[in-house]
């Protein structure tokens, strides 16, 4: 399952560090984050299409397989964690987690920390 999530990650998430030392990397870190957080996913046609990580109330990952961006998927793997919920991304994600009801906390630099109560 690992190795599927990696291949997601990568391809929607092809410029960050993560994804530059490769799969094996990437799943290595899922598999980390699964034993002391959550991984969620979401399928369709029997193939992996999103997942969403995380520690605690913070989101470490949302992403979701380019080829199924625009049809729900972030919307589902949001809608599958409960309460209060912490992120931090740049500005290129902020209207995706507003429409999700997270409000901006805080911005530093380029990143800003936003929360759904």
């Amino acid at each position: 399952m690992m190795k599927d999530i990696a291949k997601v990650h990568t391809s929607a998430l092809p410029h960050t560090l993560s994804s530059r030392m490769g799969e094996g990397f990437v799943a290595s870190l899922y598999r980390v984050v699964s034993r002391i957080g959550y991984v969620k996913y979401a399928k369709r046609e029997g193939k992996l299409v999103g997942v969403v990580s995380g520690i605690g109330r913070w989101i470490l990952t949302l992403v979701v397989d380019p080829e199924w961006q625009r049809r729900g998927i972030g919307r589902e793997l949001i809608d599958q964690l409960s309460g209060r919920r912490f992120v931090y991304t740049d500005e290129c994600s902020v209207k995706f987690y507003e429409k999700m009801g997270f409000g901006q906390i805080i911005r530093v630099g380029k990143t800003i920390f936003l929360c759904r109560k």
